[in-house]
């Protein structure tokens, strides 16, 4: 799944796509309507109250924006919304266009990646990935014990496949299995802006802790399992709610970074703060942030995302470009991908 932002003219245009079944022309005219569901195709049963997008459309025509569907049988959708961005003040127009945008996306991401569903009694529920169903039947069994509840996984790509359609408040994963390692499982998460919060403990016999910590997983254990140790990790990640990130902001703009910085830091993350393109590099390369937010233009003009990329240990961060149409329209694409 993908989502690209782009300013055209004084309008904000988000598009959120993903590459999945698609929706009939005929469902699509129903998808904003209020307890309408179209489900999945593949089972027919729909999932969620039928709640998300409307629920968009309420904030986005509250505004005075649209929304709309573009979809394909077999080849995906793409749904996508636009705003005004008018602001007597534009550091209040930044900030409310940052948390609707937010609150938009996160119902989109709802409807198309459905949110974790919890049990009768509200328990967290954690996915065991490991080939070893000795492994697997022990966690269960001492997680079963501290009130968790627990799904399992045989490779890392049952595990994406399983996270694709109910979301676990936390992974643990091994990393020597067959079809597709925990390595790349974590890769693949990490780098999904709608799993990257999800916190993922390795546990594995492979002692690489550097490469698990680049790929931004939150806590390394080798096994033979310390279990009390395990579950007081378990404990204080799953009580966070979401695995905080660090993210570094760069624009030649003060006022600009100061807003961003204000929502993120809000909502629990650690922020890092650059300037200019020198600053960008050395405070990537000193703080290893897990994002990074940046003018599409500045990032260009510096060649930032492939200076950052080129660093060992950075090779997976996550770029989230911001970008506008200038009034000579001399790049009127830029998009911002994420």
């Amino acid at each position: 799944m993908t989502c690209k932002a782009k300013l055209k003219g004084d309008h904000l245009i988000v598009s959120i796509i993903d590459t999945g079944s698609g929706i009939s022309k005929e469902d699509q005219e129903k998808v904003f309507d209020k307890f309408k569901q179209v489900g999945d195709t593949l089972t027919d049963k729909p999932k969620g109250t039928g709640l998300g997008l409307p629920i968009c459309k309420q904030i986005v025509e509250h505004h005075g924006g649209e929304i709309w569907i573009e979809s394909t049988l077999g080849k995906g959708s793409n749904f996508s919304f636009s705003l005004t961005i008018q602001s007597r003040d534009p550091d209040v127009s930044r900030k409310m266009i940052i948390d609707d945008i937010e609150a938009i996306v996160n119902h989109i991401k709802d409807h198309v990646v459905p949110a974790r569903k919890s049990d009768q009694t509200g328990k967290k529920t954690i996915l065991v990935v490991d080939d070893d169903t000795h492994i697997r039947n022990l966690l269960k069994q001492e997680l079963e014990s501290e009130d968790y509840q627990v799904k399992e996984a045989k490779n890392g790509l049952e595990a994406i496949s399983q996270v694709k359609t109910e979301r676990p408040d936390l992974i643990i994963l091994d990393i020597k299995m067959p079809i597709m390692n925990g390595f790349d499982a974590a890769a693949v998460l990490k780098n999904n802006p709608f799993t990257v919060d999800i916190p993922i403990i390795i546990l594995s016999i492979v002692e690489d802790k550097e490469r698990g910590y680049r790929l931004g997983v939150d806590r390394y254990f080798t096994k033979p399992i310390d279990t009390e140790e395990l579950i007081k990790e378990i404990n204080i990640l799953t009580s966070q709610g979401v695995s905080p990130k660090k993210v570094l902001v760069v624009d030649e703009q003060e006022s600009t970074v100061k807003t961003i910085a204000e929502v993120l830091k809000a909502k629990g993350h650690q922020v890092v703060e650059a300037y200019d393109g020198k600053d960008c590099i050395e405070k990537a390369k000193s703080s290893r942030p897990d994002m990074i937010i940046i003018d599409a233009l500045f990032s260009k003009e510096h060649d930032i995302v492939k200076t950052i990329r080129f660093e060992k240990g950075l090779e997976n961060v996550l770029f989230f470009l911001l970008g506008e149409e200038n009034k000579e329209n001399v790049n009127p694409s830029k998009e911002t991908n994420f």
